[in-house]
Order: C-alpha cells, then structure tokens, then sequence
C-alpha cells in the first residue's frame, strides 16, 4: 500500500517519535523510507551578505551541507531493518518536500508537527500544514509526545 515513505527530517527533540512511527508503518507494509533534510537558500541571508563575500558563502553553505549529512547518517543509523534512501536539499521545506513527493512518486509523508498556535504560528508558519494541503499522497502528522492531550 505504502511501497515508498517519506519522512522529513528537522532534527528536533521529536525527530526519534516520528522515524519509530514511520519504521513501524515500513515494515507493516515493506516500504522503504526516504529521509529528507531541506537547508534553507543561502538567499535567506542576503541582508547579511555585505558582511560575507560570495565565496564564503559558498564555503558555509558547503559546510552546513557537510554537518547536515553526518546528522542525517545518525538518524538513519536508528533504523537498521528497513531499505533507506538519504536526502539533502537546499530551498524552502514545504516546496522541497512537495516536490520531492512528486517527483520520487512517494505514497506516504510521516511528519512532525510542533503544534504551534496563535502568533507563533502567524509568524513561523507550518510547514506541516503546507505539505498537507500540496502534497498529492496523504501526509501522517505525528504530533510530538510532550504536546498530546
């Protein structure tokens, strides 16, 4: 039913919650589990340019790349029994994901949701709830253990 999941990967404090929900979903169905870390743009930091010249940029952009896989290496460490595919990319996460979905014919998204409300949720925004209302498979929202009722 779910031959590909995707799971992507903000390394928070719940990272460990929804890559178990997304293994136990794995090997119920034998899907494999594609991990997905979006760096954002360097664009993003275009204000502080002036301070950095273009090939620094590029130097802590590689960096930050280099550091972002080790992490991601120890998150697929954790789940040694399913088939796993790695993945970085660079932009905004909910477009990255969505695209990503499209793109790799994903079945399922199992994601975190911080449950953000009121102007916090103004301000930041939800990724989660972008990739929900774009994605063309459905998308598990896994809400973190700490915010359950």
């Amino acid at each position: 039913m779910f031959g590909k999941i995707l799971v992507p990967v903000d390394f928070s404090e719940y990272t460990d919650d929804i890559l178990r929900c997304a293994a136990e979903i794995a090997r119920k169905f034998g899907s494999s589990v594609h991990l997905l870390h979006v760096i954002p743009n360097m664009d993003y930091f275009t204000p502080y340019e002036s301070f950095m010249a273009a090939e620094n940029m590029v130097e802590v952009q590689k960096s930050i790349e280099g550091e972002v896989e080790k992490d991601l290496q120890e998150v697929a460490d954790k789940l040694t029994d399913v088939p796993l595919t790695k993945i970085v990319r660079t932009g905004v996460a909910w477009a990255e994901v969505t695209d990503y979905v499209r793109t790799e014919g994903i079945e399922l998204v199992v994601m975190g949701t911080h449950g953000r409300g009121g102007i916090e949720h103004i301000l930041i925004g939800s990724v989660a709830e972008k990739v929900i209302r774009k994605s063309p498979c459905p998308v598990l929202t896994i809400r973190p253990t700490a915010k359950q009722l």
